[in-house]
């Protein structure tokens, strides 16, 4: 609630009490208020426009510099504003005709910044605090119900639109998807060709079986995983621990394939084969985590 100073008077007054002050107390002369949160002088009806002015919190902010004060949280402010909005929405139309009477006592509604929002507690305020007949303003409730419907409907709209946009736009998405991943798909390729050339390698005969479970896995063909494990454990008198020797052995994998780093895929499938290997391999003795050549 905004509150004014009488600049010529001095008495504090409430906003929605102005015009009663200067019918009474100060009656025969302009209106001339002063708000007292921000200090802001008012003459004649320019008042009417003061709806909410800064805290008390902010006016002395902005007198310090390293103070910053904080908004106040009100839930209701949005919903107060919106119903103002309807409020002058209604006085700037041509639509409902407003009589006289209906049309002063908008213009009273919206010098008031705290009006009620459902049909009792309105009818109420507007008898007793602004002094409208119970009648008119059942008549004035019925022009703010229609106003607030035909909003309600527009809003409803909008966001149905809105939403028909982005599922469209959703829909347009998926369907190109799966072409711009084929082409990106066949750019990498592409790429890929161009920058690591495959190598011709020597053709080396491996065991039918072998060759099945290796085209199987992923894995080079000619990389021999026993004589590489036995070399590199053979040269650790005391035993190699597990992890290091797969560290090793990846790196002599990687440098066998002409590649900086393996893949994913290939990474897993390498370490079921490393695992694998180690299991079989009979010069191999594993106690714990250490790797040892078998006695």
């Amino acid at each position: 609630m905004v509150f004014f100073t009488c600049n010529i008077c001095g008495e504090s007054v409430k906003k929605p009490a102005v015009e009663k002050h200067y019918q009474t107390r100060c009656r025969g002369n302009q209106k001339n208020v002063s708000c007292m949160d921000c200090l802001k002088d008012f003459y004649g009806e320019d008042y009417v426009a003061h709806t909410k002015c800064i805290s008390e919190a902010q006016k002395y902010a902005s007198q310090n510099g390293s103070f910053s004060a904080k908004e106040p949280r009100n839930k209701n402010a949005q919903k107060q504003e919106s119903w103002m909005d309807i409020i002058r929405a209604i006085l700037d139309s041509s639509e409902y005709k407003l009589t006289g009477p209906v049309r002063s006592a908008f213009q009273k509604l919206q010098s008031v910044d705290n009006v009620p929002r459902k049909k009792a507690k309105f009818e109420n305020f507007v008898a007793n605090c602004i002094k409208i007949p119970r009648q008119q303003a059942a008549q004035v409730w019925d022009i703010l119900e229609k106003e607030m419907n035909k909003m309600k409907e527009a809003k409803q709209a909008e966001l149905a639109r809105e939403k028909a946009e982005k599922e469209q736009q959703k829909k347009e998405a998926e369907q190109e998807a799966p072409a711009k991943k084929k082409a990106e798909k066949k750019h990498q390729k592409k790429d890929a060709g161009e920058e690591a050339p495959p190598k011709k390698k020597a053709k080396v005969e491996v065991p039918e079986d072998a060759a099945a479970e290796e085209s199987t896995n992923g894995i080079s063909n000619d990389f021999d995983w026993p004589a590489q494990l036995t070399k590199l454990v053979a040269k650790e008198a005391d035993g190699i621990f597990v992890e290091k020797l797969r560290k090793k052995l990846l790196k002599k994998y990687t440098k066998h394939l002409s590649v900086e780093d393996l893949t994913e895929k290939q990474a897993k499938k390498f370490q079921k084969r490393f695992d694998k290997q180690l299991k079989l391999a009979d010069s191999l003795q594993v106690d714990g985590d250490v790797v040892k050549i078998a006695s």
